[in-house]
């Protein structure tokens, strides 16, 4: 395929440089395709990867895509390998005098066990990308990944950047002094909405310079729209895990509603999580079964399928009990890119791309009542419906394209502003 001067640009300056070593919490993970995504349009860009994950999966189904990526995955030991990591330890002390010091003693300053497991991490992956020739360290969520990334970079003055994305940065338990100093530390810092580079910019002022808007991109080849649904009835499509930020209880008290109302629609829901089983007791309870079906999680195939499938995305997102919040979900963009309209509420980074009236409708949080007036206005209202799908794909084609967004992601990898 011709490359334009701009990839082509990217990807001489990308094979000038030696690999990047991404640093994840737990790799593969079948819901985090934007991940896989990214690896993959990197290496399609020229990059060499290497990817360190601090855990081993547990989910026998993994994305389709998975074996076109040429990384070499290496999986750090634990702490059921604790012998490893302490000789690992002793090898980064001779590695790596001056950083090897300054690690020791941030992680015995402000010790935790939680903290000490990444440090011992960080030494494994300091020694691992010196024998490697790796130029920079990237991790995603700025958690326990982020935190090795830290500890590696310290010890082997490697740059390292990472990603935030909503629940490692809102979550009420987390430590926003830990994040700062994350923050303060890395060479930049990458987040995928305005609203959550404001929200850390506002965190850590020091910071706020190299902190940077990119979207998770889409393969917009891929998402393409199968045009007007004529199919009966009309099909509302949630895809996302069984958590409480997700707001599936609200999306059951609409159904509820409609049903009582007499209206004929389904409603796929495609996921998995802890909230499963009470999802499942209320769809009993609201006797919803011939409207409401639990599909179980999807590979993105099976997805790209629902999609095409359905009429439109519905997503109420809120903020849960426990500070936790979405960022802005892939699957929005997903949904409009695929030409269906979106009903959500203005969480972080919905307004960003879903506009009221134009491609979707906002309703507010946690209003059962407001989202199932949106549902039947989508259904019935004569002329709405069609509207808003006209405007779904162009309203994500020039932010939301793969090849852009890991373009910015390498400019910044290699120095460049975004």
């Amino acid at each position: 395929m011709e490359m334009n001067g701009y990839a082509g640009g990217v990807m001489e300056s990308v094979k000038s440089r030696k690999s990047f070593g991404y640093i994840l919490r737990k790799y593969p993970v079948l819901s985090e395709t934007f991940i896989l995504n990214e690896l993959l349009e990197l290496e399609a860009l020229g990059a060499e990867l290497h990817i360190f994950s601090l855990e081993r999966p547990n989910d026998p189904r993994f994305h389709e895509n998975l074996h076109k990526l040429k990384a070499h995955v290496t999986y750090v030991p634990d702490l059921l390998k604790l012998k490893s990591l302490w000789k690992h330890r002793k090898s980064a002390s001779r590695n790596f005098g001056k950083g090897y010091r300054q690690a020791l003693w941030y992680a015995f300053r402000h010790f935790n066990p939680s903290l000490a497991l990444r440090f011992l991490q960080g030494c494994y992956i300091a020694n691992a990308a010196k024998k490697l020739s790796i130029a920079h360290f990237h991790s995603h969520f700025a958690t326990r990944s982020t935190s090795a990334a830290f500890f590696a970079s310290m010890i082997s003055e490697i740059p390292y950047s990472f990603t935030a994305h909503a629940v490692d940065i809102f979550k009420q338990t987390l430590s926003q002094k830990a994040l700062q100093k994350k923050m303060e530390h890395a060479k930049f810092v990458v987040t995928v909405s305005e609203y959550n580079k404001n929200y850390l910019s506002d965190l850590s002022q020091k910071s706020s310079h190299k902190i940077y808007k990119i979207h998770n991109g889409i393969d917009l080849e891929k998402f393409q729209s199968n045009g007007a649904n004529t199919q009966s009835p009309f099909t509302f499509l949630c895809v996302a895990r069984f958590v409480e930020k997700k707001g599936h209880k609200v999306l059951l008290d609409a159904c509820g509603r409609l049903r009582e109302e007499g209206l004929q629609f389904q409603c796929l829901l495609v996921g998995k999580g802890k909230l499963q089983k009470k999802i499942e007791t209320i769809i009993q309870e609201k006797q919803l079964q011939d409207y409401v079906q639990v599909l179980g999680p999807h590979t993105h195939e099976e997805v790209l399928s629902r999609y095409h499938q359905s009429h439109a995305y519905v997503l109420p997102c809120q903020i849960g009990s426990d500070g936790n919040r979405d960022g802005l979900p892939v699957a929005i963009v997903e949904a409009l890119a695929c030409g269906l309209p979106v009903i959500t509420t203005p969480m972080t980074g919905n307004p960003e791309v879903v506009k009221h009236g134009h491609n979707g409708l906002l309703v507010p949080f946690n209003d059962a009542n407001a989202t199932a007036m949106a549902m039947r206005s989508m259904m019935c209202e004569d002329n709405l419906y069609p509207k808003l799908q006209s405007n779904c794909r162009p309203s994500v084609l020039d932010k939301f394209d793969l090849g852009q967004t890991t373009g910015s992601l390498v400019k910044l990898f290699m120095g460049g502003a975004h």
